[in-house]
């Protein structure tokens, strides 16, 4: 995976208005396959309830940003359910590069 793809990922978290917090975790995520915490697990997973319940008051008022930049700059299926995600994270191949 290039930086150039990670870079670009960021640049585009930042315009999402997501919190600097979620960045690594949400580019890893989709570059690397890499498990996120609960939270962000969570919001992927579409299960509002849990993320708002594991959101702490920063976040929590940036769902709507995550969901932009997941819907807009995150491959269609990386995420949106949870077999969805279990299948993205059980995946062994380097995820393709998207650039818009």
């Amino acid at each position: 995976m290039s930086g150039d793809y990670r870079a670009q990922l960021r640049r585009r978290l930042v315009e999402s208005q997501v919190p600097e917090q979620l960045h690594e975790g949400l580019t890893e995520y989709i570059v690397a396959r890499r498990p996120m915490g609960h939270f962000l697990t969570s919001v992927v997973s579409n299960d509002l309830r849990e993320a708002c319940a594991r959101a702490d008051g920063t976040v929590r008022n940036h769902l709507a940003d995550i969901v932009f930049f997941l819907y807009n700059y995150a491959p269609g299926n990386s995420w949106g359910t949870p077999e969805l995600v279990a299948a993205w994270l059980s995946n062994e191949s380097i995820p393709r590069e998207i650039y818009e």
